[in-house]
Protein backbone atom coordinates (compact mmCIF):
# COMPACT_ATOMS: atom_id res chain seq x y z
CA UNK A 1 0.00 0.00 0.00
CA UNK A 2 2.71 2.71 0.89
CA UNK A 3 5.05 1.46 -2.44
CA UNK A 4 1.62 2.08 -4.84
CA UNK A 5 0.89 5.75 -2.83
CA UNK A 6 4.79 6.37 -3.34
CA UNK A 7 4.50 5.51 -7.38
CA UNK A 8 1.23 7.76 -7.28
CA UNK A 9 2.54 10.62 -5.65
CA UNK A 10 5.98 10.55 -7.63
CA UNK A 11 3.91 10.29 -10.73
CA UNK A 12 1.64 13.14 -10.04
CA UNK A 13 4.89 15.25 -8.67
CA UNK A 14 6.80 14.30 -12.20
CA UNK A 15 3.69 15.18 -14.26
CA UNK A 16 2.54 18.69 -12.89
CA UNK A 17 6.43 19.21 -13.40
CA UNK A 18 6.35 18.55 -17.11
CA UNK A 19 3.26 20.55 -17.23
CA UNK A 20 4.87 23.06 -15.45
CA UNK A 21 7.95 23.51 -17.83
CA UNK A 22 5.99 23.36 -21.31
CA UNK A 23 3.50 25.98 -20.08
CA UNK A 24 6.15 28.06 -18.55
CA UNK A 25 8.22 27.54 -22.14
CA UNK A 26 5.43 28.47 -24.08
CA UNK A 27 4.85 31.83 -21.60
CA UNK A 28 8.44 32.97 -22.17
CA UNK A 29 8.19 32.64 -26.07
CA UNK A 30 5.83 36.19 -25.42
CA UNK A 31 8.92 37.63 -22.94
CA UNK A 32 9.61 41.22 -24.27
CA UNK A 33 10.27 43.32 -21.45
CA UNK A 34 13.42 40.72 -19.87
CA UNK A 35 13.72 36.94 -21.17
CA UNK A 36 12.48 35.63 -17.92
CA UNK A 37 9.50 37.67 -17.62
CA UNK A 38 6.50 37.94 -19.36
CA UNK A 39 2.80 39.31 -19.78
CA UNK A 40 1.56 35.32 -20.13
CA UNK A 41 2.75 33.55 -17.33
CA UNK A 42 -0.21 30.28 -16.85
CA UNK A 43 2.21 28.28 -14.98
CA UNK A 44 1.14 30.05 -12.02
CA UNK A 45 -2.71 28.82 -12.30
CA UNK A 46 -1.36 25.48 -12.82
CA UNK A 47 1.34 25.23 -9.39
CA UNK A 48 -2.30 27.01 -7.41
CA UNK A 49 -4.75 24.66 -9.41
CA UNK A 50 -2.29 21.90 -8.01
CA UNK A 51 -2.13 22.97 -4.75
CA UNK A 52 -5.71 22.92 -4.20
CA UNK A 53 -6.72 19.98 -5.43
CA UNK A 54 -3.50 17.45 -4.90
CA UNK A 55 -2.56 19.38 -1.79
CA UNK A 56 0.80 21.55 -0.81
CA UNK A 57 3.03 17.89 -0.81
CA UNK A 58 3.27 18.71 -4.58
CA UNK A 59 5.50 20.98 -4.63
CA UNK A 60 8.31 19.63 -5.52
CA UNK A 61 7.02 19.20 -9.13
CA UNK A 62 6.41 22.98 -9.12
CA UNK A 63 9.98 24.01 -7.66
CA UNK A 64 11.28 21.23 -10.45
CA UNK A 65 9.21 22.78 -13.37
CA UNK A 66 10.13 26.25 -12.66
CA UNK A 67 14.20 26.05 -12.29
CA UNK A 68 14.10 24.02 -15.41
CA UNK A 69 12.31 26.14 -17.28
CA UNK A 70 14.73 28.95 -16.21
CA UNK A 71 17.90 27.71 -15.95
CA UNK A 72 17.13 26.50 -19.79
CA UNK A 73 16.10 29.88 -20.77
CA UNK A 74 18.92 32.08 -19.60
CA UNK A 75 20.44 32.68 -16.01
CA UNK A 76 22.28 31.23 -13.44
CA UNK A 77 21.99 28.31 -10.92
CA UNK A 78 21.37 30.81 -8.35
CA UNK A 79 19.02 33.25 -10.47
CA UNK A 80 17.06 30.24 -11.46
CA UNK A 81 16.53 28.81 -7.93
CA UNK A 82 15.18 31.82 -6.32
CA UNK A 83 12.73 32.07 -9.42
CA UNK A 84 11.98 28.62 -8.81
CA UNK A 85 11.65 29.55 -4.79
CA UNK A 86 9.21 32.56 -5.38
CA UNK A 87 7.08 30.47 -7.92
CA UNK A 88 6.16 27.71 -5.68
CA UNK A 89 6.27 30.39 -2.21
CA UNK A 90 3.26 31.97 -4.45
CA UNK A 91 1.66 28.91 -5.29
CA UNK A 92 1.75 27.42 -1.64
CA UNK A 93 0.67 30.81 -0.22
CA UNK A 94 -2.15 31.54 -2.99
CA UNK A 95 -3.46 28.20 -1.96
CA UNK A 96 -3.24 28.85 1.93
CA UNK A 97 -4.66 31.81 1.47
CA UNK A 98 -7.90 30.44 -0.66
CA UNK A 99 -8.05 27.12 1.72
CA UNK A 100 -8.59 29.57 4.92
CA UNK A 101 -10.46 32.75 3.81
CA UNK A 102 -12.48 31.69 0.55
CA UNK A 103 -13.37 28.09 0.63
CA UNK A 104 -10.85 26.36 -1.48
CA UNK A 105 -11.59 24.00 -4.53
CA UNK A 106 -15.20 25.81 -3.36
CA UNK A 107 -14.58 29.14 -4.11
CA UNK A 108 -16.16 29.72 -7.53
CA UNK A 109 -19.72 29.02 -5.94
CA UNK A 110 -20.24 32.21 -4.33
CA UNK A 111 -19.72 35.41 -5.70
CA UNK A 112 -17.99 36.47 -2.46
CA UNK A 113 -15.68 33.89 -2.46
CA UNK A 114 -14.84 34.54 -5.96
CA UNK A 115 -13.79 38.23 -5.19
CA UNK A 116 -11.69 36.87 -2.09
CA UNK A 117 -9.81 34.40 -4.68
CA UNK A 118 -9.18 37.28 -7.07
CA UNK A 119 -7.96 39.82 -4.55
CA UNK A 120 -6.11 36.98 -2.30
CA UNK A 121 -5.12 34.46 -4.78
CA UNK A 122 -4.42 36.42 -7.53
CA UNK A 123 -3.14 40.05 -6.48
CA UNK A 124 -1.60 39.29 -3.15
CA UNK A 125 -0.01 35.95 -3.51
CA UNK A 126 1.62 37.16 -6.76
CA UNK A 127 3.28 39.51 -5.52
CA UNK A 128 5.78 37.11 -3.86
CA UNK A 129 6.81 35.28 -7.53
CA UNK A 130 7.57 38.54 -9.23
CA UNK A 131 9.15 40.08 -6.19
CA UNK A 132 11.46 37.49 -5.62
CA UNK A 133 11.82 36.60 -8.85
CA UNK A 134 12.77 40.41 -10.31
CA UNK A 135 15.01 40.35 -7.44
CA UNK A 136 17.16 37.58 -7.93
CA UNK A 137 17.99 38.63 -11.42
CA UNK A 138 18.92 41.84 -10.04
CA UNK A 139 21.21 40.61 -7.76
CA UNK A 140 22.58 38.21 -10.11
CA UNK A 141 23.26 40.28 -12.60
CA UNK A 142 20.62 39.95 -15.36
CA UNK A 143 19.13 42.78 -14.87
CA UNK A 144 19.81 46.36 -14.00
CA UNK A 145 18.12 47.58 -10.96
CA UNK A 146 16.75 50.82 -12.80
CA UNK A 147 14.23 48.32 -14.51
CA UNK A 148 13.43 46.25 -11.94
CA UNK A 149 10.03 48.11 -11.87
CA UNK A 150 9.29 47.29 -15.39
CA UNK A 151 9.81 44.20 -15.38
CA UNK A 152 8.03 43.69 -11.68
CA UNK A 153 5.06 45.00 -13.18
CA UNK A 154 4.77 42.81 -15.89
CA UNK A 155 6.02 39.82 -14.18
CA UNK A 156 3.06 40.70 -11.85
CA UNK A 157 0.42 40.98 -13.96
CA UNK A 158 1.14 37.87 -16.07
CA UNK A 159 0.83 35.98 -12.80
CA UNK A 160 -1.98 37.58 -11.80
CA UNK A 161 -4.15 36.54 -14.93
CA UNK A 162 -2.62 33.59 -14.88
CA UNK A 163 -4.17 32.57 -11.46
CA UNK A 164 -7.63 34.32 -12.41
CA UNK A 165 -7.69 32.62 -16.05
CA UNK A 166 -5.93 28.95 -15.64
CA UNK A 167 -6.30 27.82 -12.18
CA UNK A 168 -10.68 28.25 -12.06
CA UNK A 169 -10.53 26.17 -15.16
CA UNK A 170 -8.31 23.24 -14.06
CA UNK A 171 -9.69 23.15 -10.41
CA UNK A 172 -13.48 23.52 -11.81
CA UNK A 173 -12.64 21.07 -14.42
CA UNK A 174 -10.89 18.10 -12.34
CA UNK A 175 -13.30 18.65 -9.57
CA UNK A 176 -16.19 17.62 -12.20
CA UNK A 177 -14.87 16.27 -15.15
CA UNK A 178 -18.00 14.76 -16.26
CA UNK A 179 -20.34 16.66 -18.75
CA UNK A 180 -24.04 16.04 -18.53
CA UNK A 181 -25.34 17.66 -21.47
CA UNK A 182 -28.55 16.93 -23.15
CA UNK A 183 -29.28 17.37 -26.73
CA UNK A 184 -30.33 20.61 -26.77
CA UNK A 185 -27.89 21.52 -24.76
CA UNK A 186 -25.12 20.13 -27.13
CA UNK A 187 -26.46 22.05 -30.24
CA UNK A 188 -26.35 25.53 -27.84
CA UNK A 189 -22.56 25.07 -27.13
CA UNK A 190 -21.50 24.62 -30.32
CA UNK A 191 -23.70 27.69 -31.13
CA UNK A 192 -22.42 29.34 -28.77
CA UNK A 193 -18.56 28.68 -29.51
CA UNK A 194 -19.26 29.50 -33.11
CA UNK A 195 -20.79 32.83 -31.82
CA UNK A 196 -17.50 33.50 -29.72
CA UNK A 197 -15.17 33.11 -32.05
CA UNK A 198 -16.67 35.10 -34.83
CA UNK A 199 -17.04 37.87 -32.28
CA UNK A 200 -13.74 37.65 -31.10
CA UNK A 201 -12.30 37.42 -34.52
CA UNK A 202 -14.57 40.59 -35.27
CA UNK A 203 -13.07 42.56 -32.28
CA UNK A 204 -9.29 41.17 -32.31
CA UNK A 205 -8.75 39.44 -35.18
CA UNK A 206 -9.57 42.58 -37.87
CA UNK A 207 -12.89 40.86 -39.14
CA UNK A 208 -14.41 44.29 -39.81
CA UNK A 209 -15.13 45.90 -43.17
CA UNK A 210 -13.86 49.33 -41.39
CA UNK A 211 -10.33 50.40 -42.74
CA UNK A 212 -9.57 51.06 -38.90
CA UNK A 213 -8.72 47.50 -37.26
CA UNK A 214 -8.18 49.20 -33.60
CA UNK A 215 -11.70 49.71 -32.56
CA UNK A 216 -12.52 49.52 -29.08
CA UNK A 217 -15.12 46.24 -29.45
CA UNK A 218 -14.54 44.64 -26.72
CA UNK A 219 -17.77 45.32 -24.80
CA UNK A 220 -19.29 43.05 -27.94
CA UNK A 221 -17.81 39.93 -25.91
CA UNK A 222 -19.85 40.61 -22.55
CA UNK A 223 -23.02 39.31 -23.61
CA UNK A 224 -21.40 35.83 -24.97
CA UNK A 225 -20.12 35.32 -21.41
CA UNK A 226 -23.26 36.49 -19.87
CA UNK A 227 -24.62 33.71 -22.33
CA UNK A 228 -22.65 30.71 -21.04
CA UNK A 229 -23.05 32.03 -17.52
CA UNK A 230 -26.37 32.13 -17.56
CA UNK A 231 -27.68 28.54 -19.61
CA UNK A 232 -24.70 26.24 -18.73
CA UNK A 233 -22.57 27.56 -15.64
CA UNK A 234 -18.78 28.06 -13.46
CA UNK A 235 -16.84 25.78 -15.73
CA UNK A 236 -18.17 26.49 -18.67
CA UNK A 237 -18.28 30.44 -18.55
CA UNK A 238 -14.17 30.11 -17.47
CA UNK A 239 -13.84 27.93 -20.28
CA UNK A 240 -15.09 30.20 -22.76
CA UNK A 241 -13.12 33.35 -21.47
CA UNK A 242 -10.20 31.38 -21.65
CA UNK A 243 -10.98 30.66 -25.20
CA UNK A 244 -11.68 34.16 -25.86
CA UNK A 245 -8.35 35.29 -24.44
CA UNK A 246 -6.41 32.98 -27.01
CA UNK A 247 -8.02 34.72 -29.60
CA UNK A 248 -7.58 38.06 -27.94
CA UNK A 249 -4.06 37.65 -27.33
CA UNK A 250 -3.36 36.04 -30.87
CA UNK A 251 -5.06 39.55 -32.30
CA UNK A 252 -2.85 41.57 -30.17
CA UNK A 253 0.32 40.27 -31.16
CA UNK A 254 -0.83 40.58 -34.84
CA UNK A 255 -1.70 44.13 -34.47
CA UNK A 256 -5.67 44.24 -34.37
CA UNK A 257 -8.05 44.67 -31.67
CA UNK A 258 -8.28 48.04 -29.32
CA UNK A 259 -5.61 46.79 -27.32
CA UNK A 260 -2.30 46.95 -30.33
CA UNK A 261 0.12 49.55 -29.26
CA UNK A 262 3.45 50.29 -30.28
CA UNK A 263 5.60 47.77 -28.38
CA UNK A 264 4.09 44.14 -27.96
CA UNK A 265 4.84 44.22 -24.31
CA UNK A 266 3.15 47.29 -23.69
CA UNK A 267 -0.08 45.23 -25.97
CA UNK A 268 0.42 42.68 -24.22
CA UNK A 269 -0.05 43.80 -20.77
CA UNK A 270 -3.31 45.79 -21.90
CA UNK A 271 -4.73 42.39 -23.46
CA UNK A 272 -3.91 40.85 -19.95
CA UNK A 273 -5.74 43.64 -18.09
CA UNK A 274 -8.84 43.20 -19.79
CA UNK A 275 -8.87 39.20 -19.63
CA UNK A 276 -8.19 39.39 -16.12
CA UNK A 277 -11.40 42.11 -15.33
CA UNK A 278 -13.32 39.50 -18.21
CA UNK A 279 -12.69 36.68 -16.28
CA UNK A 280 -13.34 37.79 -12.91
CA UNK A 281 -16.79 39.13 -13.79
CA UNK A 282 -17.48 36.11 -15.78
CA UNK A 283 -17.17 34.12 -12.44
CA UNK A 284 -18.63 35.95 -10.69
CA UNK A 285 -21.95 36.27 -12.65
CA UNK A 286 -21.64 32.46 -13.22
CA UNK A 287 -21.61 31.94 -9.32
CA UNK A 288 -24.49 34.63 -8.79
CA UNK A 289 -26.54 32.48 -11.24
CA UNK A 290 -25.55 29.24 -9.77
CA UNK A 291 -26.00 30.68 -5.75
CA UNK A 292 -29.24 31.55 -7.43
CA UNK A 293 -30.23 27.88 -8.23
CA UNK A 294 -29.05 26.59 -5.61
CA UNK A 295 -31.60 28.58 -3.20
CA UNK A 296 -34.34 27.57 -5.95
CA UNK A 297 -33.74 23.19 -6.25
CA UNK A 298 -33.42 23.96 -1.85
CA UNK A 299 -37.06 26.15 -2.14
CA UNK A 300 -37.90 23.38 -4.01
CA UNK A 301 -37.41 20.67 -2.16
CA UNK A 302 -38.67 22.62 1.48
CA UNK A 303 -42.02 23.05 -0.51
CA UNK A 304 -41.83 19.15 -1.20
CA UNK A 305 -41.85 18.52 2.17
CA UNK A 306 -43.91 20.81 3.49
CA UNK A 307 -46.22 18.83 0.47
CA UNK A 308 -45.33 15.54 2.18
CA UNK A 309 -46.19 16.95 5.81
CA UNK A 310 -49.75 18.31 4.71
CA UNK A 311 -50.64 15.03 2.89
CA UNK A 312 -49.41 13.68 6.26
CA UNK A 313 -51.68 15.25 8.82
CA UNK A 314 -54.90 14.62 6.68
CA UNK A 315 -54.47 11.14 6.93
CA UNK A 316 -54.93 11.71 10.84
CA UNK A 317 -57.81 13.67 10.18
CA UNK A 318 -59.48 10.26 8.36
CA UNK A 319 -61.51 7.56 10.22
CA UNK A 320 -58.78 5.98 12.58
CA UNK A 321 -59.75 2.43 13.76
CA UNK A 322 -60.01 2.44 17.77
CA UNK A 323 -60.61 -0.12 20.30
CA UNK A 324 -64.35 0.32 22.22
CA UNK A 325 -62.84 -1.27 25.35
CA UNK A 326 -58.95 -0.43 25.82
CA UNK A 327 -59.21 2.42 23.46
CA UNK A 328 -55.99 0.97 21.22
CA UNK A 329 -55.70 2.63 17.82
CA UNK A 330 -55.14 0.30 14.32
CA UNK A 331 -51.91 2.16 12.46
CA UNK A 332 -51.79 1.47 8.81
CA UNK A 333 -49.69 -1.92 9.03
CA UNK A 334 -52.98 -3.64 11.42
CA UNK A 335 -51.13 -3.28 14.28
CA UNK A 336 -52.91 -2.09 17.81
CA UNK A 337 -50.93 0.32 19.50
CA UNK A 338 -51.51 3.63 23.03
CA UNK A 339 -53.00 6.73 21.23
CA UNK A 340 -50.19 8.42 22.16
CA UNK A 341 -47.76 6.39 21.03
CA UNK A 342 -49.84 6.65 17.12
CA UNK A 343 -50.18 10.46 17.78
CA UNK A 344 -46.73 10.82 19.17
CA UNK A 345 -45.21 9.12 15.34
CA UNK A 346 -47.40 10.79 12.78
CA UNK A 347 -47.31 14.31 14.56
CA UNK A 348 -45.30 16.86 16.26
CA UNK A 349 -47.16 17.10 19.07
CA UNK A 350 -46.25 15.81 22.86
CA UNK A 351 -48.35 14.02 25.22
CA UNK A 352 -48.87 14.88 29.06
CA UNK A 353 -50.79 13.20 30.74
CA UNK A 354 -52.98 14.61 33.88
CA UNK A 355 -56.47 13.43 35.80
CA UNK A 356 -59.86 15.47 34.72
CA UNK A 357 -61.68 16.46 37.52
CA UNK A 358 -64.80 13.48 37.34
CA UNK A 359 -61.99 10.95 37.38
CA UNK A 360 -60.48 12.97 40.10
CA UNK A 361 -63.68 12.44 42.08
CA UNK A 362 -64.17 9.31 41.01
CA UNK A 363 -60.58 7.70 41.68
CA UNK A 364 -59.25 10.06 44.55
CA UNK A 365 -62.33 11.10 46.85
CA UNK A 366 -63.31 8.92 49.79
CA UNK A 367 -67.45 8.08 49.57
CA UNK A 368 -68.75 9.62 53.41
CA UNK A 369 -68.99 7.31 56.08
CA UNK A 370 -72.59 6.84 58.02
CA UNK A 371 -71.26 8.79 61.12
CA UNK A 372 -70.30 12.14 58.23
CA UNK A 373 -73.49 11.63 56.81
CA UNK A 374 -75.34 11.70 60.09
CA UNK A 375 -73.31 14.94 61.18
CA UNK A 376 -74.53 16.38 57.97
CA UNK A 377 -78.29 15.41 58.38
CA UNK A 378 -78.28 16.84 62.03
Amino acid sequence: MKLSRLVSYMGTVTVLAAVYLIAAKLGLKLAFVHVSATAVWPPTGIALAAFLVFGYRVWPGVFAGAYLANVTTEGTVATSLGIAAGNTLEGLTGAYLVNRFAGGTHAFDRPQDVFKFAVLAGMLSTMVSATVGVTSLALGGSATWADWGAIWLTWWLGDVVGALKVAPLLVLWLTNPRVQWQRGQVREAVCLVLCLVVVGQVVFGGWTPLKAKDYALAYLCIPILVWVAFRFGQREAVTATVLLSGIALWGTLRGFGPFARGTPNESLLLAQAFIGITVLLAMAFAAVVAERNRIEAKREALLGELQHAQEHIKALRGLLPMCASCKKVRDDAGYWDYIENYIHTHSEAMITHGICPDCMKKLYVQPETEEQTSKHRA
